[in-house]
């Protein structure tokens, strides 16, 4: 059995799976910054409904953002407890990576935008077979499309903040003066990222290719603002988190 969890924006969640990532049950919910009283009583409630204990758990997976920095703490810090807690592996995945992974096919460039704040959105940009084809980044929307119908007009727009976004999307790419582009957006639901997020980390448990539970941190990408200078400078070109494979 797989516990995920997920707390990388306003949509909440956890579920648990069976070792080949299939989710057995699932809550989801829309979060107004109460995380911490919330997820707990989630985790409880799914374990008990299900008759599972603790010690049941072959692994535990979580979603590493980048997302709300207190968020993000809740989620980590709960997954990294119970793995402590219970002896139990741990498999902690970068949340861009999380909503890239069910639109991935060949000969298609995949981009996944989860918000930012500030009206920016933090963006990865992925090839078919799901590398990172170039460093993850925070700009805005105007930015970021206009940039991408320079390099790659066929690019497929996936998540939380690309589905919110989806008319602007489709209209900037309808008035562009460059290549005909269709600006597609892929269906997003909240309840998404758990489903992949689960059979990621029954993959990486196949594999024992489980994360440092003494290094796993959040993937911030632009890090918090309380306490420390505003940065821009965080990239990726790897799975923050997630270990090598």
């Amino acid at each position: 059995m797989l516990l995920a969890i997920d707390t990388s924006s306003r949509f909440a969640g956890v579920a648990l799976a069976d070792d080949d990532g299939a989710v057995i049950d699932a809550r989801v919910w829309r979060s107004r910054a109460n995380h911490t009283a919330q997820l707990m009583p989630a985790l409880s409630r799914i374990l008990q409904d299900n008759k599972v204990t603790v010690v049941e758990i072959m692994a535990v997976s979580v979603a590493l953002g980048p997302g709300p920095f207190s968020a993000l703490r809740v989620g980590v810090s709960a997954a990294k407890g119970l793995a402590m807690s219970a002896n139990l592996p741990i498999v902690g995945i970068d949340t861009l990576t999380l909503e890239a992974g069910p639109h991935w096919q060949p000969g298609i460039v995949v981009t996944s935008w989860l918000e930012a704040g500030r009206n920016e959105v933090a963006a990865a940009w992925f090839d078919g077979p799901g590398s990172r084809i170039k460093a993850d980044a925070i700009a805005t929307p105007e930015e970021l499309l206009s940039q991408d119908l320079s390099e790659r007009p066929s690019t497929l727009y996936c998540g939380e903040a690309a589905h919110m976004r989806r008319d602007a999307i489709r209209s900037f790419h309808a008035g562009s003066q460059g290549p005909a582009s269709p600006g597609v957006v892929a269906p997003w639901t909240p309840a998404d990222r758990l489903w992949q997020l689960s059979a990621s980390a029954a993959e990486h448990a196949r594999a024992e290719a489980f994360s440092d539970l003494s290094t796993l941190q959040p993937y911030y990408l632009r890090m918090p603002s309380i306490g420390t200078p505003k940065r821009r400078d965080r990239v990726v070109q790897g799975r923050p988190g997630s270990a090598s494979r």
